[in-house]
């Protein structure tokens, strides 16, 4: 029997739902053609609290986020200090696939400095930053609109007349008023910008909101539209989802959802997604994804939380009786993304809620043939007891010798 004969969105690595490509579904969506992924976790996932990187660790993540296929990275501040600067430089120079680059705060009085350094590193593509909100001209900038739009502009022209591809990331995009934004982004297109963001700095907006206004803007221009999403509301992946089911092509991701706050959109997370849910073929190579999620939590001495999607230990950690059962005829019946497809490997523990055929089947592999159904359910209920007891799972050798007591 064909796997599509089982279940309509059955493959080889997942089980999505079905509902997903309904026609009637995917009418009100504006997918792209091709969606590229921007990494920013040598930039954004450093500002993570208590995060930091050597020289060495970037060069290293650099090179393994390369390797994943990664299509852009956003690797630091050109301008920021010299050891920015030389960071920035070495990274560009490693010949990687990957386009190397980074961002200017244009707001800043230094900002022609920036931009010359940037150009100076050898990197090939520029965010050019300014956030143009009425909370930030008013508390954070203290200068009128125009002022701002005037800088803006200088900057983006600026930029591309040193030859690097250029982004213009209207950062807090989502407390910006529309009006401000489309007459702003038109203006540096035609400065020279050849993408755009809409920036959920604050972590503010909701998912509709999000595909609205990722639509206008496409609507408005003909450049690539990303999105930038932060996590403040545990929003990040939805808003993401949201931005490129309304057509938006760039995505900014980063390494286990690294970033300022309460960090971002989760690079497995949304390469998954779109792989899987969505259908498109990214050029990744998915697997490697946990490998990279793990040297990233390494180096920056910030764990992988036990039930993060995809990568967390827990996320392929099967305990109840029926969901251990089931899985062992088939992955697909409690996994949407069966665990090898993203590097990670499933998980039957031992506890309060096993159920006797996995302690038989555990059994028969350590060598202990042809045990009856009593004496098999005696030794799941002194199992079942010591995990509750002890409030843990039980281990293989603690099954062994719990094993070795009741046959005697």
């Amino acid at each position: 029997m064909g796997e599509k004969s089982v279940y309509p969105t059955l493959t080889d690595d997942a089980c999505v739902s079905h509902y997903n490509v309904m026609d009637e579904i995917r009418k009100g969506h504006h997918f792209p053609e091709k969606i590229h992924l921007k990494d920013q976790t040598l930039r954004e996932g450093e500002q993570a609290a208590m995060s930091g990187f050597r020289l060495e660790d970037k060069i290293e993540i650099a090179r393994m986020l390369d390797e994943v296929g990664v299509h852009y990275i956003q690797v630091g501040y050109p301008g920021l200090s010299e050891s920015e600067n030389r960071m920035i430089k070495k990274i560009a120079g490693l010949g990687l696939k990957t386009k190397v680059g980074g961002i200017a705060l244009v707001y800043l009085p230094e900002w022609k400095e920036q931009i010359d350094r940037a150009a100076d590193t050898g990197i090939y593509w520029l965010s050019v930053a300014y956030g143009l909100s009425p909370v930030r001209l008013s508390h954070m900038m203290k200068v009128p609109l125009d002022e701002a739009i005037d800088r803006i502009l200088k900057a983006t022209e600026y930029a591309a007349g040193k030859g690097l591809y250029v982004q213009f990331n209207a950062t807090d995009t989502t407390r910006t008023p529309l009006d401000t934004l489309l007459d702003l982004y038109k203006k540096a297109v035609d400065a020279g910008a050849s993408m755009v963001s809409v920036s959920d700095t604050a972590g503010a907006m909701g998912p509709t909101a999000m595909r609205f206004l990722v639509r206008k803007l496409i609507q408005a221009l003909d450049v690539t539209v990303g999105v930038h999403t932060h996590n403040d509301l545990g929003l990040a992946m939805a808003n993401a989802v949201a931005g490129i089911e309304a057509g938006a092509s760039l995505v900014d991701v980063t390494v286990n959802g690294l970033g300022e706050r309460a960090g971002n959109a989760s690079l497995d997370e949304v390469a998954t997604v779109l792989t899987y849910m969505y259908g498109y073929d990214l050029g990744l190579k998915i697997p490697k994804l946990m490998a990279l999620s793990k040297k990233v939590a390494e180096m920056s001495g910030i764990s992988i939380p036990p039930t993060k999607p995809l990568v967390g230990e827990s996320a392929y950690t099967h305990t109840l009786g029926a969901h251990q059962w089931g899985v062992r005829q088939s992955w697909s019946t409690y996994e949407p993304v069966r665990a090898e497809a993203v590097g990670n490997e499933r998980r039957l523990p031992l506890g309060r809620l096993t159920h006797h055929l996995l302690v038989r089947d555990m059994l028969s592999a350590s060598g202990f043939e042809n045990l009856g159904d009593e004496t098999v359910k005696r030794i799941t209920e002194r199992v079942r007891e010591l995990a509750e007891n002890e409030a843990r799972f039980v281990t293989d050798e603690e099954l062994v010798d719990i094993a070795k007591k009741e046959i005697k």
